[in-house]
């Protein structure tokens, strides 16, 4: 059942909830000038800004407030349909280490760094998102519960969420669930090599899946 608000648009068969990636602005989709093809897909996993509406799916990508409302009116439409909506987030990477806005601010603060400098690459995107640290923790749970409160997001699956802390995500889990008790949280909980730069942390894989709701 095809469901249409402008460009913004998915295509359903019996999915009670479809999962939608335009939540994270993509330099790499923005430079194709908003073009999609089958190659294209894994554009939406290069997030440079994670709380931006992604702009190939607008009908007026330069336009922040076209992209804003129209993302609204998918969602609205999919509730309409009495259909729910769960976002892929992907807060384990970022497209660029180097030029993300944190680390400008605080070189390699939001990323997490081996011992000879360079980026931790568990992700074998060129980098791995440190949150363990307090304030990439915090940057993380506002995202989500902006995504919640403002788009009314139904649940999130979190792309390689074992690169991600069990504290980091048992108070994303927390905050959201105290305003919105019914969102829906699944994630990839695979093992992977990251170099963690806090002790006594432990990372949200399928091993620790006790340690998490």
């Amino acid at each position: 059942m095809p469901i249409e608000t402008k460009r913004y648009m998915i295509l359903l068969e019996g999915n009670e909830y479809p999962i939608i990636m335009p939540n994270i602005y993509s330099t790499e989709k923005f430079e194709k000038e908003f073009t999609y093809s089958g190659s294209d897909l894994g554009a939406t996993y290069t997030p440079e800004n994670y709380n931006v509406p992604e702009g190939s799916y607008s009908t007026d990508p330069y336009n922040g407030a076209v992209r804003v409302s129209e993302m609204k009116q998918m969602v609205k439409t999919l509730h309409d349909n009495q259909i729910s909506v769960i976002m892929d987030v992907v807060y384990n990477h970022v497209y660029s280490a180097s030029d993300f806005c944190v680390n400008q601010i605080v070189p390699g603060y939001f990323s997490r760094v081996n011992e000879d400098g360079t980026y931790s690459n568990g992700s074998d995107c060129g980098n791995d998102t440190a949150s363990e640290r307090s304030m990439v923790r915090k940057y993380i749970v506002d995202s989500v519960k902006y995504w919640a409160d403002e788009y009314h997001i139904d649940g999130f699956r979190f792309d390689l969420v074992g690169l991600i802390d069990t504290e980091t995500i048992n108070e994303v889990v927390t905050e959201v669930h105290k305003t919105h008790p019914d969102v829906i949280f699944y994630g990839e909980g695979w093992t992977m090599d990251t170099a963690v730069t806090k002790d006594g942390y432990k990372m949200t894989t399928q091993p620790n899946s006790t340690d998490v709701p």
